[in-house]
This record gives structure tokens, sequence and C-alpha cells, in this order.
């Protein structure tokens, strides 16, 4: 609705009026909303293994799933970015022949690194490990793999990577392919959440899950990211 508003001025006030027009007055700068696609990769090949690093493809199934969700989710996005491991670039540098859609890849968005627990089976690390195992799953914060990194670290990266992206895309729509540990961070980041033992394990996200974040910036650089879902 537009409101139309009217004014009487005397002399004194017509004359100052006329001395400032076509001055640049300043104009209001509203902020501006950038859109996150969240996606996890889909069912890899390799069987229940702790994968990290472990590059590995997706499988047939997983293929189809990402493709599936992509095509039901029916959304629009600017870029690409894409984790370098196989199980999300593959994909990844598929949708971008199909849609011919920009696309990069980030080290930042890899999943967590597990050290000497990566690529090795969960039953055989529940026989030789058990105890180490079980407090990591507890608490990452207060426990890291053999060899890995640590929580901290992993966070750290994604958010260096996440800003670097929000600053460079600020705006735009993005599909941001990647991994379980790396899509929980950031709806935890989103919720105002960190460092919280077992909130990471509650967030389930299916093969292929798509999560929608925005994120409003101010004029003044202020963030404020919002989860969505349903």
């Amino acid at each position: 609705m537009t409101i139309k508003m009217t004014m009487t001025m005397n002399n004194s006030e017509a004359h100052h009026e006329s001395h400032h027009e076509g001055s640049d007055l300043p104009t209001p700068n509203p902020g501006i909303t950038t859109t996150f696609y969240l996606m996890r990769h889909g069912e890899c090949e390799g069987g229940q293994i702790l994968r990290g690093h472990t590059d590995v493809s997706l499988s047939e199934n997983g293929r189809k799933q990402m493709f599936d969700a992509i095509e039901v989710a029916d959304i629009s996005f600017d870029h690409i970015i894409s984790s370098p491991l196989r199980r999300c670039c593959e994909f990844a540098l598929r949708l971008y022949l199909k849609r011919e859609v920009p696309l990069k890849l980030e080290d930042g968005f890899k999943e967590m690194n597990f050290g000497d627990w990566d690529g090795e089976t969960l039953e055989s690390l529940y026989q030789t490990c058990a105890g180490p195992i079980e407090a990591y799953w507890k608490n990452p914060w207060a426990s890291t793999p053999p060899d890995g990194e640590t929580m901290l670290d992993f966070e750290a990266r994604i958010d260096r990577a996440w800003e670097s992206m929000l600053n460079q895309h600020r705006g735009e729509s993005l599909l941001l392919v990647t991994h379980a540990g790396v899509i929980r961070h950031l709806m935890a980041r989103a919720l105002g959440v960190s460092g919280a033992a077992g909130f990471y394990t509650q967030l389930s996200l299916a093969y292929a899950a798509i999560v929608k974040i925005t994120v409003y910036t101010t004029a003044q650089g202020t963030h404020f990211p919002q989860l969505h879902w349903g």
C-alpha cells in the first residue's frame, strides 16, 4: 500500500526546500539475504566405515538418491560449492554439466579427518577401541581420534570457508554439496548452539538430505542466520 502525504509550506520553507533541490540526499541502505542449500552426499561404496577424509565414490544408489532429491526439491541456485571428496564433487560436476551453473571446490567443507580411525569399519573400531570411540561420540570436544582433527579445528575451518563464501556471494543462492558433519555444524551455528555434547548426534541427516539456511546481512554487516525446514 502506498501512502501519499501532502504538506503546505510557507515562503521561507519553500525557499529552504528549493535551495536543496537536486542535492544528493542519503538513501536507506537495506540489508540483503543470501540463501544456502546444504546437501549431504548420497550412499557410498565401501560399506559401514568411518569415512572422514577417506575418498570413496558414491554407489549407484547414492547417485540416484542425489539426483532424485534435487528434482523433488525443485530449487534454483546461482553457484555450486562442493567438498573436493569424490562422494560430493562427482555429483557436483555432473550437476554443473547438466545445469551450466558455476562450480567451485572448497577444501574447507571436507568431512572431519578421523586420523587413525579414518577408513576403518565401525565393527573393527568397536572391537579394538570401544572405550575411546564411545567417549568421542559422547563428547567430541573433549576427545580426539588418534592423529585426527580436533573438533575445534574442524569447526574453525568450516567457519572460515562459510564466511568467505558468504562474503563472495552475498545476495545470491548457492548449493553446497558436503558432508553430514559439516551440515550439522552449520545447523548448530544457525541455531546459536556451540560445544553442546550430544547435540550433533540428535540432528538426523539422511543421505542426500537438503537443509536450507538463509542469512540476512544488514547494511552494517551484521549477519542473522535462519534455519528452515518443512
